[in-house]
């Protein structure tokens, strides 16, 4: 039995498995086997280097110096015309990019930190050292939350550094400045 039989036998029996009613633990690790049979019989595949066929049996052929890995029929071809001729490999075409002018660049670019301190400062009301720490409780969250849970947990944070900072100056801001503020650094 060929490779590609082979494949095909380990298919059918997958889709049996997997038609059946109820699989169990025994039908998982069977097609988990049979899985593994039909990756080896994919791997002892060969491509022609003429017609890029993928076959079981693949012969490599020496003619007027010139070397390749040919399935049956293109062997046929080779000997009949005592020659072989390879196909050039297939070449990826690359997308060409459209260049943008530089001024559309850079005002997609993201501003700077400070850049975004500055505007939230000025659109907020909020001091600048304040936009920093939210910008640290920020950074300081380890998953992406949706915006409703990062505002939570900001104001959160916020009241905790506020209960903590008895020395230091308290985080001073509105509710609505708060939720800006950290809209537009969520937002870069």
């Amino acid at each position: 039995m060929g490779n590609l039989a082979q494949i095909e036998q380990a298919a059918t029996k997958i889709i049996a498995l997997c038609q059946k009613e109820k699989p169990t633990k025994t039908d998982k690790e069977k097609m988990l086997a049979l899985h593994a049979d039909i990756f080896n019989g994919i791997e002892k595949l060969a491509e022609c280097e003429r017609c890029g066929a993928i076959s079981e049996m693949i012969v490599t052929m020496t003619l007027a110096e010139v070397t390749a890995k040919l399935c049956k029929e293109c062997g046929v071809k080779a000997l009949e015309a005592g020659q072989i001729q390879k196909t050039a490999p297939r070449r990826r075409t690359r997308r060409t990019r459209t260049s943008k002018p530089k001024a559309e660049t850079a005002a997609q670019q993201p501003p700077s930190p400070a850049e975004l301190h500055t505007r939230v400062e000025a659109e907020t009301g909020i001091k600048k050292a304040d936009v920093k720490r939210v910008q640290k409780i920020l950074n300081g969250i380890a998953t992406p939350m949706s915006t409703e849970h990062t505002l939570t947990y900001v104001k959160r944070e916020v009241d905790n550094a506020n209960k903590r900072e008895v020395d230091k100056a308290k985080l001073k801001m509105e509710e609505e400045a708060l939720e800006k503020a950290v809209k537009m650094l969520m937002a870069g």
